[in-house]
């Protein structure tokens, strides 16, 4: 079997994603890189470690990090890397394959009062305080639903497997999808705002920037110009002019357009949106002024650069 260059685990609290972990780097020779290790390996790169108080640019720069240090590990061999937001670190890497464990609620509950050597009742509270700890870490670093199925390769459910079997259905897995399998692009706009050296969004001026970071705080989904609309034929069908929205929440199903220019350009950005009224009224689109524009960077300690 072709080798990736690093497998990346996700895993629900108490799914077997640990043992599965061990248990595939022994099979396949390659290095298992979890929590403990990546803090060693942190340690020697002189680079601090995330915690509990991080924020969303400390993750940021840490993510950056890791992903060096990785990509430095990943030279002497291939890795396994369990857990720390790996799927996304990796997310625009052809050489990763992304997994997330998952299992039901009632064993993954067997196995905290098997481990714990507890009750129902109190052990039921302690597999809620993994998981809210689990969530709050993937939600502040990620910003996004680190269970959706489509940012991972493979979704395994250990409710039906045992780690032996779960192994060789990875392993089959990897065998047949081939190294050089990307995350089609439209699955990786699912995490648009988080660049660790993969592809990049381009924005045309750094209002539009700020305007997604701003969105990235209130953790609000965007892409950036996802379509084009016509609006003015010539004689033969052919379009002469055209008008992209700068923004897309997909979650409001609504275009934001940033006017931070000068009145007169305003007036000809106005008529487009008009325009694009008129001939596509289902579409909803709001335009954000310079004025406004301006107050909300201001409510962020963000100086306009418009």
């Amino acid at each position: 079997m072709e080798k990736v260059g690093i497998i990346t685990i996700s895993r629900e609290t108490e799914s077997l994603g640990d043992e599965i972990a061990l248990q595939l780097s022994k099979q396949l020779n390659y290095e298992c890189i979890d929590r403990d290790q990546l803090a060693l390996l942190l340690r020697e790169a002189h680079q601090e470690d995330l915690d509990e108080n991080f924020d969303r640019q400390k993750f940021l720069i840490w993510a950056k990090n890791v992903k060096e240090i990785l990509l430095k590990q990943i030279k002497k061999g291939p890795i396994i890397f369990l857990g720390r937001g790996g799927q996304t670190i990796f997310q625009n890497d052809p050489r990763a394959f992304h997994l997330l464990i998952v299992s039901s609620p009632e064993l993954r509950l067997k196995r905290i009062m098997e481990k714990y050597r507890q009750d129902e009742v109190t052990a039921s509270h302690i597999l809620a305080e993994l998981d809210r700890k689990r969530e709050k870490f993937l939600l502040e670093a990620l910003g996004a639903d680190w269970k959706n199925p489509l940012i991972y390769h493979l979704v395994l459910n250990t409710a039906y497997y045992s780690v032996n079997q779960s192994c060789q259905i990875i392993q089959e897995a990897i065998k047949n999808l081939g190294v050089h399998h990307r995350i089609p692009k439209e699955q990786q706009l699912l995490f648009p705002n988080l660049d660790f050296g993969g592809n990049r969004v381009e924005f045309v001026h750094p209002s539009e920037e700020e305007f997604a970071r701003i969105l990235d705080f209130y953790r609000i989904k965007w892409l950036y110009e996802p379509r084009t609309f016509p609006l003015e034929w010539d004689s033969e069908g052919n379009v002469v002019e055209a008008f992209s929205p700068d923004f897309y929440l997909p979650d409001f199903d609504l275009f934001i357009e940033l006017t931070t220019q000068k009145q007169k350009l305003v007036r000809k950005k106005n008529r487009k949106v008009k325009r694009l009224k008129d001939l596509y009224p289902n579409i909803k689109i709001k335009v954000i002024y310079s004025r406004d524009y301006t107050h909300l960077l201001r409510k962020f300690g963000v100086e306009a650069d418009i």
